[in-house]
């Protein structure tokens, strides 16, 4: 037993995601907004499921995504967060609007590592 499928995956492309594809999306989330991921890909003319167009939008092709390492600002704000308010990082979360959530997390397991390095 596991979990439904997010979409029959039969004729779908996948894989890497051409410019072309990217353009498209961009320009249909440009016109009707975010949401309904489910039948996005249908009405916007993509051979792609919602989820795999949710998380390109949200990962890649999102306005305003800032790529790369965090900044020493950004990395002190957190350390004094995290003094405040401990391992709530729901709550700690002032730099998700800039980094992927990848970055995010490997920043978390990093600090944690440090603080215990630190015996803190």
């Amino acid at each position: 037993m596991g979990r439904k499928p997010c979409c029959a995956k039969e004729g779908l492309n996948r894989g890497a995601w051409t410019a072309m594809e990217d353009d498209i999306l961009v320009s249909y989330i440009n016109d009707h907004g975010e949401g309904k991921w489910g039948s996005l890909p249908k009405r916007a003319g993509l051979n792609r499921c919602g989820k795999s167009c949710r998380l390109r939008w949200l990962n890649y092709l999102r306005p305003g995504i800032k790529r790369g390492n965090i900044s020493n600002d950004e990395e002190e704000l957190i350390v004094r967060l995290h003094g405040l308010l401990g391992n709530r990082w729901g709550v700690v979360e002032v730099w998700e609007i800039h980094v992927l959530q990848a970055t995010k997390k490997n920043f978390q397991d990093c600090f944690k590592e440090g603080l215990l390095k630190k015996d803190v």
